[in-house]
């Protein structure tokens, strides 16, 4: 006797539930690039750019994502700059391992 069974995948749901369970890693990822990147702007400057992450669940061409959002804010074209360079060089702390 052969049972058959059927069942359908909700993707909407899944790709919220992936989502959601990424927020932590992404965030942890995204701390780890904001530290770094204010540590070598201190390291630069006396007076340094703020430096702010905001995480959040967005979407993308490929659908809904996990995204950390980093920002510069700089009261100068100086502090931009090396705000700027600082985010740029500090990207490598946030890969995963």
């Amino acid at each position: 006797m052969v049972k058959e069974v059927t069942f359908s995948l909700d993707t909407d749901a899944a790709a919220d539930i992936i989502g959601d369970m990424m927020m932590p890693t992404v965030g942890q990822s995204g701390r780890a690039i904001q530290s770094r990147a204010q540590s070598m702007a201190s390291s630069q400057s006396s007076k340094p750019p703020a430096i702010k992450i905001s995480t959040a669940i967005g979407t993308i061409k490929r659908g809904r994502r996990a995204i950390a959002t980093i920002s510069i804010q700089a009261d100068d074209a100086h502090q931009a700059y090396i705000g700027a360079m600082a985010l740029r060089k500090a990207k490598d702390a946030g890969r995963l391992k």
